[in-house]
């Protein structure tokens, strides 16, 4: 196993250690520098060892876990304290051209994981800028260890991928706020009953398209004719919920694209 050090150690980071943590990863292995005082309480109760970019191994992967806005300045001084350090950058936008016309001499990832790493359900991309064979088959590993990876061959791809998946569990959990009011009324205002219903209802949709991948079918498994399911999809349908929906991920991914320009 390599030792790596989360370079931020906000949702994403956390969720990417909780994750390796639950697979196995050793803990004396996973460290992380933050000024956050919030972020840094949060990573120690999770394992993480706090460190610092001068006493760094200079073999280490280096995980760079910030907002966008700090980017650019995280990166320059990762690169004036490691030499020929290898970074893989879980930034949203920003370009590998932007991070090598600063220092090229790194090895440079770009990777865009979503929160269900912490569950080891995570699904990940994975774009080798410079990195070599092994650097990347390295970092690869790693983010298998908390779910499935994607290889991306064109950078810009990534973008779609942040809007898409990158985002998608907050899409999922703000379509369920709806569907969480109305189950907490049917079950009188028991919350742990409500849990367990939703819980099971995700899950049981999880293991149904694992035996059909086939949307439509199973759609009609449910819809019976002049039923009740038929009259909710009809309400959808009219009030054109997917073409709603649809619109919101192109937003997020224009703004993933976006963020490329402004930093």
């Amino acid at each position: 196993m390599k030792k790596i050090v989360f370079y931020g150690s906000g949702n994403i980071s956390q969720a990417l250690i909780s994750g390796l943590l639950s697979a196995g990863y050793k803990k004396n292995l996973i460290e992380f520098i933050d000024r956050n005082k919030i972020n840094s309480g949060k990573t120690k109760k999770l394992g993480a060892t706090k460190n610092n970019l001068k006493t760094i191994d200079t073999k280490s992967i280096i995980f760079l876990g910030v907002k966008p806005k700090d980017a650019m300045n995280a990166y320059a001084e990762i690169c004036a304290a490691v030499k020929k350090p290898k970074i893989v950058s879980l930034v949203a936008g920003i370009k590998s051209n932007k991070y090598l016309s600063e220092s090229n001499g790194v090895e440079l990832i770009r990777a865009m994981p979503n929160t269900s790493s912490q569950f080891n359900k995570g699904i990940t991309a994975i774009c080798n800028c410079n990195a070599n064979k092994t650097t990347f088959n390295q970092v690869s590993s790693i983010f298998k260890k908390v779910g499935t990876t994607i290889d991306i061959t064109k950078e810009n791809k990534i973008d779609d991928f942040t809007g898409l998946i990158g985002s998608g569990p907050a899409y999922f959990f703000y379509l369920l706020k709806v569907y969480e009011k109305r189950i907490l009324k049917l079950c009188d205002g028991d919350k742990s009953k409500k849990d367990t219903i939703i819980c099971n209802l995700l899950e049981g949709v999880s293991h149904s398209i694992n035996d059909n991948s086939n949307l439509d079918e199973l759609i009609a498994s449910v819809a019976s004719k002049k039923g009740t399911t038929e009259a909710g999809l009809k309400s959808f349908k009219s009030s054109k919920l997917s073409q709603n929906f649809e619109k919101g991920i192109a937003a997020a991914i224009k703004r993933a694209k976006d963020i490329s320009v402004e930093f």
